[in-house]
């Protein structure tokens, strides 16, 4: 390697990376034989679809040729079982033997001598005694078999018979794949693939009778999010049209501003394209439409509103005649630097979510691309196209009309700053006893780190003592799929005991998994939730004895697993060396955590609890017998467990010939006590003769992490939020339990990741606050108007934090990055607002009220722009806020917060804003006009 290049390896695959599972299902072939067409045809065939880099196997029986050799008749020959297995390696080889020339031809000299049959396996020489050959066949029966099982896989399918009912048709041992993605790909493409080969293979390939069945189809999750996100997005879209068309009574202004819409989108996915990125759900179904277009809104109501004074000036006749393009780039370039730097806040508020790590940052920095982008592209339009519109659209006839609702609004505002004017002690002192109220009362919001994704499906592990039998496991498994079974609302359920066998999983026996796929929640009957289907679940299985429950989903348990490493949403674990001391806090901890309200799937991972059957080599024994170490190693490996002595090649397939005792000669410790352990001498010698046989229960599994032991407790947070479950979970846990020094205690897990993301907040949302504030003195030129402008946060937080609690919505990281775009949104009222109040000052000089008046008619200019920026924000996002639908859940959060905050901000900026203004500028009327302030009812 060159200097300084330090290589690293990564795995081609990630947690979300399991797009597809399918079984094999045929009319008479058993699941030895389904196994080999899934090893040598499917296999091969799946891997080679583009993007996929991994296929699972899972169940089925691996084949083999075993050699059941009988104890009583080598003894009775003396020979040993190693004997049969060195025959059977030397009778199966090929040699090159160079090449020879022959009429001026190379030829190529092979010596053949691979096993072709079952029947070349039986008659294979052993030993030749006194001119007797001794036969395999001799000693051992020759059969096709398979490997020791490590899984088994079952499936369960749901229907209607004629009359109507519900049945159910249950497949015992199938063979399942699982399907895994390359990281970065594209899973629509992928599974795309994948079908067409899937389609090839049913159709040519496979016999007649073998079809592949599809279970799991993550393209089914992706269609129903994305048609969730595309639903609300259309929504969205027309209540946006819909209020600007009501606030402006006008088709061309209408028209006008909706065309910003599919150009700023446009723009986005162009720049996402040209970054080689893609948009994800949540950063589609987070995108508010008000907030991409309210820039248009103000340059067309503003020149709008020119326009329409210009014409009943001087009068419509004339208005037609005359050129405009002067008065719309004059007010436009007026209004172009107010939208210019709002735009600009916007996107500076959304740079924290960019220092994102880990989960949270691959989930929500495609959010802050996609809305930056559209924003950028809607600022374009707006300085560019949209003038040229209006000059296009609105060079003749510009009259407003008569507009009912625009006049109520302004009406009622007016009347209502009025008020806070005519009382502007009281009026401040209530607006800062909200602001007040309502930053003290965040601390009562329940958190989380984010909303649970519904994939419409429920991963449940069920996990059982680690000394369980694969038969008794099997048994448990179909006592829990006939229970599952029965709930109306499951449409069908693959049930995996054990692991697969390529070794991609340390589980045992021990370990059941169900991949449990729903009907559609809207034809669920009963009508209940998806929380309430796993409670009356785990209800219906709690009576299983010895076994761990935990509910999840396919996608969000691999993802905890990889997070913590640990099957399971959240853990403790314990760091140390004694397994046994680990496990004793564990529990400890365990039976803490059963008196904390929410807790569920609670577990202790366990290290210890795997039966043992320990067979203790005795080196002197040995040395006095002659015995070689491997030799009895080898003759208890190949006995006990079997041994691939060599490979049998059908074609392109080959499969291990291995040799084993018959079962009935190693089940007890006495079977192999009496195991004939060949010694340097040529005599026998049982194996109990040279070793101590005991058992004892010892580790099943050592967990590492960070290269140090670690036994756990995992467990999940149903019906409460995380964030108070956690805090009183660890609070009785460090009362209680206390660790020995060489050990310590940590908590894993989403918890993990709440904390980190909000830690990561809490230090780049300041960076993000002073840069607004730069970007406003900048756009002011003082410090005065910039912090006046600010003032509009608190009370857009203190929005936010109302609408939580109205929704009884949990603060997660969704709910920030609703908080952290409502800084940018805010500020924009501020900016109308200031921007026209000092306008009217310079305008009102020398004049009686100066401040009153500019402050009034200010109001009252602005009333149609704020509260049309704020609906259309508002109501752009309700489609969001209020679905329920797969995909919804991440953006409802951010879409409940923004409404929430942005019509807290338009009523404070219209009633209470303008009072701080004229607090701030209570000296203009004694230093340019006639008068000081008077209060209301002065003109």
């Amino acid at each position: 390697m060159p200097q300084n290049v330090s290589p690293e390896v990564q795995p081609p695959t990630g947690p979300t990376g399991e797009i597809f599972r399918y079984t094999l299902r045929s009319s008479f072939r058993d699941a030895r034989e389904l196994k080999t067409i899934q090893d040598w045809v499917v296999d091969r065939q799946i891997r080679a679809v583009p993007g996929v880099a991994d296929l699972v196997s899972f169940g089925g029986m691996t084949k083999t040729y075993e050699i059941k050799v009988d104890p009583g008749k080598i003894a009775n020959l003396g020979i040993s079982a190693l004997d049969v297995f060195s025959a059977v390696q030397k009778s199966n080889i090929n040699i090159g033997g160079d090449v020879i020339v022959k009429n001026n031809q190379a030829y190529v000299v092979r010596g053949v001598g691979l096993l072709n049959d079952i029947n070349e396996i039986r008659n294979i020489i052993v030993q030749n005694i006194s001119g007797a050959p001794i036969l395999v066949k001799n000693v051992a029966e020759v059969s096709i078999s398979n490997l020791p099982r490590l899984g088994l896989v079952s499936r369960s399918d749901a229907f209607l018979d004629s009359a109507g009912k519900r049945q159910v048709s249950n497949e015992a041992d199938m063979v399942e794949g699982i399907v895994v993605m390359r990281k970065g790909e594209n899973p629509t493409k992928v599974i795309e693939g994948l079908k067409a080969k899937i389609e090839k293979l049913n159709s040519s390939v496979l016999p007649a009778d073998t079809k592949i069945v599809p279970f799991y189809d993550r393209d089914d999750l992706i269609h129903f999010a994305t048609h969730t996100v595309l639903h609300n997005m259309i929504e969205g879209i027309i209540f946006v049209t819909i209020i600007v068309s009501l606030f402006m009574f006008n088709w061309r202004t209408t028209l006008i501003v909706s065309i910003v819409i599919p150009l700023s989108l446009l723009f986005a996915f162009i720049c996402l394209r040209l970054m080689g990125m893609s948009a994800n759900l949540l950063s589609l179904g987070a995108i508010d439409f008000g907030i991409i277009i309210d820039g248009a809104v103000v340059m067309v109501e503003g020149i709008f509103v020119i326009l329409d004074t210009k014409a009943l000036e001087i009068g419509m006749e004339r208005f037609n005649r005359i050129a405009k393009m002067g008065m719309i780039k004059k007010h436009g370039g007026e209004l172009g630097k107010a939208i210019f730097f709002a735009k600009l806040i916007i996107i500076a508020a959304l740079l924290p979510i960019f220092a994102f790590e880990k989960v949270e940052g691959k989930m929500f920095s495609p959010l802050a691309y996609t809305l930056g982008f559209a924003l950028l592209g809607a600022l374009i339009t707006t300085l560019t196209l949209v003038p040229v519109l209006i000059h296009l659209l609105l060079n003749k006839n510009v009259h407003e009309k008569h507009n009912p609702i625009v006049n109520f609004l302004v009406k009622t505002m007016t009347k209502g700053f009025s008020f806070t004017y005519r009382n502007m002690f009281l009026s401040e002192m209530v607006a800062f006893l909200i602001i007040a109220i309502g930053l003290f009362s965040f601390r009562f919001l329940g958190s989380e780190f984010l909303p649970e994704l519904d994939e419409g499906s429920i991963w449940l592990r069920v996990q059982l003592p680690y000394s369980i039998s694969l038969d008794k496991s099997v048994e448990v498994a179909k006592q829990v799929n006939a229970s599952l079974m029965q709930f109306p609302q499951v449409k069908n359920i693959i049930s995996q005991t054990g692991r697969p066998d390529d070794g991609t999983d340390v589980a045992g026996f021990y370990n059941n998994e169900f991949d449990i796929m729903l009907y559609p929640e809207d034809d669920w009957k009963p009508h209940i939730s998806k929380d309430q289907l796993v409670d009356e679940m785990n209800h219906r299985l709690s009576i299983i004895p010895g076994a761990q429950l935990n509910f999840s989903q396919p996608i969000t348990d691999n993802i905890e697993e990889a997070v913590s490493g640990v099957k399971g949403s959240i853990c403790v674990k314990i760091f140390g060396d004694s397994l046994e001391y680990m496990e004793n806090k564990s529990t400890q901890v365990y039976e803490i955590l059963k008196t904390v309200k929410g807790v569920e799937d609670l577990g202790v991972i366990k290290n210890i609890g795997q039966p043992e059957m320990d067979i203790d080599l005795d080196q002197q024994k040995m040395a006095l017998y002659g015995v070689a170490t491997a030799d009895a190693n080898a003759v208890i490996e190949m006995a006990i467990g079997g041994k691939a002595a060599s490979t049998l090649y059908e074609n392109i397939r080959k499969f291990d010939i291995r040799l084993r005792f018959p079962e009935q000669y190693r089940n007890t410790e006495e079977d192999i006590g009496n195991l004939m352990v060949p010694t340097q001498s040529g005599s026998k010698v049982p194996v109990k003769e040279i070793a101590n046989i005991s058992t004892k229960t010892g580790p099943c599994l050592i967990f590492r992490d960070d290269n140090e032991r670690y036994s756990a407790v995992k467990f999940s947070v149903r019906g409460r939020d995380m964030g108070s479950a956690i805090a009183e979970a660890q609070e009785k846990v460090e009362k209680a339990v206390s660790l020995k020094k060489g050990y310590n205690m940590i908590w894993q897990g989403d918890f993990e990741n709440q904390q980190r993301a909000t830690k990561r907040l809490a230090q780049v949302v300041p960076i993000s606050l002073l840069l607004i504030f730069l970007l406003l003195f900048i756009m002011f030129g003082n410090l005065k108007d910039a912090g006046l402008v600010f003032i509009n946060v608190p009370f857009a937080i203190v929005g936010g934090i109302g609408a939580l609690f109205v929704t009884g919505t949990n603060f997660s990281i969704s709910a920030g990055i609703g908080f952290i775009a409502l800084f940018g949104i805010c500020i924009l009222f501020g900016v109308l607002l200031i921007t026209v109040f000092k306008e009217n000052l310079e305008k009102l000089k020398g004049r009686k009220n100066i401040l009153y008046r500019a402050i009034r008619q200010g109001v009252e200019s602005r009333v149609r722009p704020v509260m049309m920026t704020a609906f259309m924000a508002a109501i752009g996002l309700l489609p969001a806020a209020v679905s329920h639908g797969i995909g919804s859940e991440s953006s409802r959060p951010l879409a409940r917060v923004v409404i929430g905050g942005i019509l807290c901000a338009m009523v404070f900026s219209l009633l209470i804003f303008p009072l701080i203004f004229a607090r701030a500028y209570r000296k203009f009327d004694a230093k340019y006009g006639d008068m000081m302030i008077e209060k209301e009812g002065t003109n």
